[in-house]
């Protein structure tokens, strides 16, 4: 950089601060460009530094105190104030900053850190990011002032903020920063000496297996009173008395500290369905956890225990939300194979359930929305393939079935047709009626499956 780009910066640097008082911070932000490794207050105070000595020197040439010399001290900048002293001069009455109204100080820094630390102890992360919320009146009188003395070498006041407060809060954890996915976020206001804290959620995934009938996958409100309790569901609100969710989500809350959660499964079984075989893939998304670094054994030795043989879970790892965003999608075309006992109305015999086989190997059927989901489904027709399909007969009117599917076909219309809401169907191609139908999940495809 060339002299006359040196006293071109400090004559513009003394313009700023002849048009309005300015703090060592904002006054080193509008240079921030052209210096690294020190803050911006540092510039900003040997700007000030530099311009006083200017300011003796010109006093020195004229014998009169440059009105640069009065603002510097205006400002606070002690050497200036100490030369006036010298000088025999009055100080000026101190200024606040034009931009930051006086907020922007090394103690004001330090003590939104501190007050921030407190709270950040009672958390386990490995990273963090720091925000900072700056009002509207802040930036537009920054970004008039830019705009009024064409300065193109500034920072923008939140990133001056962060780094400050960031660096003091990593040397207290001795943890990174992390842009893409912070364990913890910081939202300071160093104007109103308050913070806030965003705790990113936890997920875990893993498989469940539902060992016994009749529970619902997440809570099931009474259909009558919604959940607020009436005489039909005893007053509590329910139609069933425990979920999946809740026997996997409940102890999961107390070992992660965790303050609500969100279970997400790929598809879901019918209430009196069984899970069993490798289990049905899920999610648990832990909001706002104390505890980050726990052993997931502890976690699965809990539920298991807890659960007393109505679910139990296994393969627990950590997640992330782009794992759960690719099991959503992928679990409406992943595969899903089940077991069905099914007692039927009138004798089968080997070769129906052969031609039964064959009928339904690799091919798509239309299934149209079941009666029995119409309240809480939209009426439609759905294309959906069947693998395969295959019988063995249990007895002369029971009949075990393994099916293959894509996911969203609904196995037990497959089965007994609906009323030929699902064509083809098994009961038509049997010329049977199932009087009864026992079904068991016994492998959900997993999305790392899915090509």
């Amino acid at each position: 950089m060339s002299f006359e780009r040196l006293a071109e910066i400090l004559e513009k640097a003394e313009k700023l601060l002849l048009a309005h008082p300015l703090c060592d911070y904002c006054l080193g932000r509008q240079f921030s460009s052209l210096c690294y490794g020190a803050g911006n207050d540092e510039k900003g105070r040997a700007l000030k530094l530099i311009l006083a000595m200017w300011s003796l020197l010109r006093h020195k040439e004229s014998g009169e105190i440059p009105e640069i010399l009065k603002r510097l001290a205006s400002t606070g900048f002690k050497p200036a104030v100490k030369a006036l002293q010298v000088l025999g001069e009055e100080s000026p009455e101190q200024l606040p900053c034009y931009i930051c109204g006086g907020a922007l100080t090394r103690q004001g820094m330090e003590e939104v850190a501190e007050k921030t630390s407190e709270e950040l102890r009672e958390y386990e992360f490995r990273n963090l990011l720091v925000g900072a919320r700056v009002p509207a009146d802040v930036r537009e009188r920054e970004d008039e002032l830019r705009a009024a003395f064409n300065i193109d070498t500034g920072e923008d006041i939140k990133e001056d903020i962060t780094r400050c407060v960031g660096s003091i809060l990593q040397k207290k954890f001795k943890v990174p920063v992390e842009y893409q996915s912070p364990d913890i976020v910081i939202l300071v206001d160093v104007f109103s000496g308050s913070y806030e804290l965003q705790v990113n959620p936890i997920f875990i995934k893993g498989f469940y297996r539902k060992l016994q009938k009749n529970m619902p996958q997440t809570p099931w409100y009474c259909r009558r009173c919604w959940g607020r309790g009436c005489e039909k569901c005893n007053y509590t609100g329910r139609e069933y008395p425990e979920s999946v969710s809740e026997l996997i989500g409940e102890p999961a809350l107390k070992i992660f500290e965790a303050l609500s959660y969100k279970f997400h499964g790929a598809g879901r079984e019918d209430v009196d369905a069984t899970v069993i075989g490798t289990g049905r893939p899920f999610v648990l998304e832990l909001k706002h956890p104390r505890r980050r670094f726990v052993d997931l054994a502890i976690l699965e030795r809990a539920v298991n225990e807890g659960a007393r043989g109505k679910v139990e879970i296994s393969g627990l790892e950590y997640s992330s939300r782009r794992e759960l965003r690719l099991m959503k999608s992928l679990s409406p075309i992943a595969s899903k194979t089940y077991e069905a006992i099914v007692e039927l109305d009138g004798d089968v015999d080997e070769g129906a359930l052969k031609l039964v086989e064959e009928k339904f190997r690799d091919i798509v059927v239309s299934q149209r929305t079941p009666r029995r989901v119409l309240r809480r489904r939209a009426d439609k027709i759905r294309q959906k393939k069947v693998y395969y399909v295959e019988a063995e007969k249990l007895g002369d009117r029971i009949v075990k079935f393994r099916i293959k599917a894509q996911g969203g076909l609904y196995i037990k219309e497959l089965i007994d047709g609906d009323e030929g809401r699902t064509e083809p169907n098994i009961a038509e191609a049997l010329g049977r009626r199932p009087l009864r139908i026992d079904l068991s999940v016994i492998e959900v495809e997993h999305p790392k499956t899915v090509s």
